[in-house]
């Protein structure tokens, strides 16, 4: 008989963020920008503990909240694109792709550890993001943390990572 295996799902009404952005595709298009409402949904897997569960439900949920919150009525912007460049000063922000241009001031922006804005990178970031915040809480015991992304209605972008052993290093 298999042991068996444990997750904890979260998917809350409030795990909703309404952000601005645009990506490249087919090496040379760049779309308009456009908003979304976007949606998340995190899971951790592992095995129960003293108390009987995997984690605590609120510290889970309240990492995944802090992360919305942080993108929410936003323009995101990658800092990894290889044609989208990102300057600011201090007090605008300019994104350049080619001959387009777009000028937003400073605190409307988030600049993501991304190559492209899609659902899939952003999931990413906010996985990466609540590992560092909980790792301490949660400890090493834990097999992998989920993120999804549902930037319309159904479109998911997911990212599912280890969790790891030792504490991570800082998360821009």
């Amino acid at each position: 008989m298999s042991e068996a295996t444990y997750r904890v799902d979260v998917s809350k009404e409030q795990f909703v963020f309404s952000a601005a952005h645009f990506i490249t595709f087919a090496t040379d298009i760049c779309e308009r920008i456009h908003g979304h409402n976007y949606g998340v949904r995190a899971s951790v897997e592992g095995p129960l503990d003293e108390n009987r569960y995997v984690v605590d439900f609120i510290a889970l949920r309240d990492a995944v909240l802090e992360q919305t919150q942080a993108l929410d009525h936003h323009v995101i912007l990658p800092s990894d694109h290889a044609e989208i460049k990102i300057t600011n000063d201090e007090k605008e922000t300019t994104a350049t792709f080619r001959d387009r241009r777009w000028v937003f001031p400073n605190e409307d922006c988030v600049i993501l550890p991304v190559v492209n804005t899609t659902a899939e990178e952003i999931a990413r970031v906010i996985a990466e993001r609540v590992i560092a915040q909980t790792h301490a809480k949660f400890g090493p015991h834990l097999s992998f943390l989920e993120v999804a992304v549902d930037e319309n209605c159904g479109q998911w972008g997911v990212c599912r990572l280890p969790w790891p052993q030792e504490p991570p290093a800082k998360v821009s």
